[in-house]
């Protein structure tokens, strides 16, 4: 005998973490159908989120692996640095443009 299922969910109809309850018994050598219990669910031990919210998740984090504490103070260090030396080439810049037009 052929059979065809086709199933269509909507998403109040999909429960994440629960299975159907078993419908199916042997009863003297015979498969019987509680239909009554063929709604019920109950609930499974799942993760919280699915792989692909895993991995959405992940995509999202911008903080390198290596990341930590020193290494952050070190790169704020490196931009003081920086500054300070761009705010002295600034006032070089200066010094010498207002030494230039003293010559002139």
């Amino acid at each position: 005998m052929t059979c065809q299922a086709r199933s269509s969910y909507i998403t109040s109809e999909i429960l994440w973490g629960y299975r159907f309850t078993p419908v199916l018994t042997l009863e003297d050598g015979f498969y019987e159908v509680d239909y009554n219990s063929f709604h019920e669910t109950y609930e499974t031990n799942t993760p919280v989120h699915s792989a692909k919210e895993l991995a959405e998740m992940a995509s999202r984090v911008e903080l390198p692996l290596t990341w930590s504490v020193s290494s952050k103070l070190d790169q704020h260090a490196e931009l003081e640095t920086e500054e300070e030396e761009k705010n002295q080439d600034d006032q070089n810049e200066r010094n010498g443009d207002v030494a230039n037009l003293e010559n002139e």
